[in-house]
């Protein structure tokens, strides 16, 4: 340790402000530098040598510095900003769990309130006329085209088009009148 840093220590360790002082106008400056570019922040950089400034100060009776001073702040700067980006680090991923659980929550919302829709539809094309009903689902559950209805049921392809256009405006019509059954269903299933 060179003796200019000995005697400043040795001052700091006797509470004198003078030598304080000193060390933080000689250091200040090249440490927010330092910090800067590890923080890619001035504002934080600033912060995080003035916190080991403080710490230097509150600690100075049982300082233990074996190379120099200038490498002691140094490393003191690394290590508070370390922990703090650490600390950083840790509050960025409660950040995304808190995220995912408040996304997974959404989906199982979704989930639960497209599961709700699936039951009233079934409950609309339950009301059907039976015809209408083996017509609707054919088409649109099963897939099968209107001519392929058409055959399987032994009717022409317009009788076809007429029962699902009836049926489509049958479930239209009971949507229409369950409103407040459906909105308290789905309400119901958020709760």
């Amino acid at each position: 340790m060179v003796k200019t840093d000995i005697i400043l220590l040795d001052s700091l360790k006797k509470g004198e402000e003078r030598a304080y002082k000193q060390l933080y106008n000689l250091y200040y400056h090249n440490l927010v530098v330092y910090c800067s570019n590890l923080t890619k922040d001035q504002a934080r950089a600033e912060d995080i040598v003035q916190q080991t400034f403080v710490k230097l100060w509150i600690k100075k009776d049982s300082l233990q510095i074996q190379s120099s001073i200038k490498g002691y702040l140094y490393r003191a700067v690394y290590n508070t900003f370390l922990k703090e980006y650490q600390k950083v680090k840790k509050e960025e991923r409660a950040l995304i769990e808190m995220k995912n659980n408040a996304l997974l929550s959404l989906v199982d919302d979704i989930e639960n309130i497209d599961q709700q829709r699936i039951k009233l539809l079934e409950s609309a094309i339950e009301q059907l006329p039976r015809k209408n009903r083996e017509i609707f689902l054919l088409s649109k559950k099963s897939g099968y085209k209107y001519r392929e209805i058409a055959l399987q049921m032994d009717i022409s392809e317009k009788a076809v088009e007429k029962h699902i256009s009836r049926a489509k405006k049958s479930i239209k019509n009971w949507f229409e009148n369950h409103k407040v059954v459906m909105l308290f269903t789905l309400l119901k299933s958020k709760l």
